[in-house]
């Protein structure tokens, strides 16, 4: 009697676990989507971090949202996005001197890993945006969120966690660890 309780038990801890993980994969893929689609509609970017040189603020794979500065609100500690050199690349490092010259305001950037300052002044027309928000590893979801294969893995992870859900809710139903007194059958669904 105590191993059908216990059996019992489980399988009801086991079933709220998988509702739990369940609700947590469609909030992350909601949030997700809203962080990478919504950011447009209030005038901001989100881009994922590829490289380790602002880590341990920015660390790789983390979702950046930037959004658009004026120049003249720029300001030596801000972390910001830049686009620069003839293949247009785009990075984001912190800047670490603002240098006014006759052609107008060029900013000195440094990577929080790198030991020195990027080899260069790059012009503030440059700065794409000042980074507001920066949520580790979120990149890599909206990475896969991205493509076809993530999406269906993502789409298949949740059928995985409904099948298992549906498998403990049929053994919660048929319960053949319940004990029953003798002469009574367990009962079979009628007609729907």
């Amino acid at each position: 009697m105590t191993s059908r309780v216990a059996m019992a038990g489980i399988i009801r801890t086991t079933r709220r676990f998988l509702e739990l993980l369940l609700v947590l994969l469609v909030l992350l893929v909601v949030f997700t989507m809203v962080l990478g689609r919504g950011a447009a509609l209030t005038g901001r970017t989100t881009l994922i971090v590829s490289g380790p040189s602002m880590e341990p603020t920015v660390r790789r794979g983390s979702a950046i949202v930037i959004e658009p500065i004026q120049t003249g609100s720029l300001a030596v500690g801000d972390v910001i996005t830049i686009r620069v050199g003839p293949e247009q690349a785009v990075f984001t490092h912190r800047i670490v001197r603002l240098a006014e010259r006759p052609d107008g305001l060029w900013l000195e950037t440094k990577g929080d890993a790198n030991e020195l300052p990027d080899p260069s002044l790059v012009p503030a027309s440059a700065v794409m945006g000042r980074v507001v928000l920066a949520i580790p590893a979120l990149g890599y979801l909206l990475a896969a969120l991205s493509t076809l294969a993530g999406i269906g893995l993502v789409a298949g992870l949740a059928g995985l966690l409904l099948s298992l859900l549906w498998a403990c809710e049929s053994l919660e139903v048929a319960r053949p660890w319940v004990a029953r007194p003798a002469g009574v059958t367990r009962p079979t669904p009628g007609p729907a």
